[in-house]
């Protein structure tokens, strides 16, 4: 099975790779420079998260998950019912503008 797993891991990040760059190319909706970025933080994770599993035990694996998922919650909802200094912000556009 865990053959079977990393096959099909490897055949998704063939095929999102795929779909995120011709989406970048075709309709301009992708950033190029994220969607790189996320991929290399998701094949060092997953180098990461491989090496983790085979050292802890499954109840150690399902804390470390719960803990992440209440901290992601924690974040959401303190930006969503805190309001931010800013309500606008405006990134500088190198090589001038229209």
């Amino acid at each position: 099975t865990h053959v079977a797993v990393g096959t099909d891991l490897f055949q998704i990040v063939f095929t999102s790779s795929n779909v995120a760059f011709q989406q970048a190319i075709v309709n301009h909706n992708v950033d190029i420079m994220l969607a790189v970025l996320l991929m290399i933080g998701a094949a060092i994770g997953a180098q990461i998260g491989a090496r983790l599993s085979g050292r802890l035990e499954g109840y150690q694996l399902r804390t470390i998950l719960g803990a992440i998922v209440v901290i992601v919650m924690v974040k959401l909802l303190l930006d969503l019912l805190l309001e931010p200094s800013s309500l606008f912000g405006v990134a500088p556009v190198s090589g001038g503008g229209h």
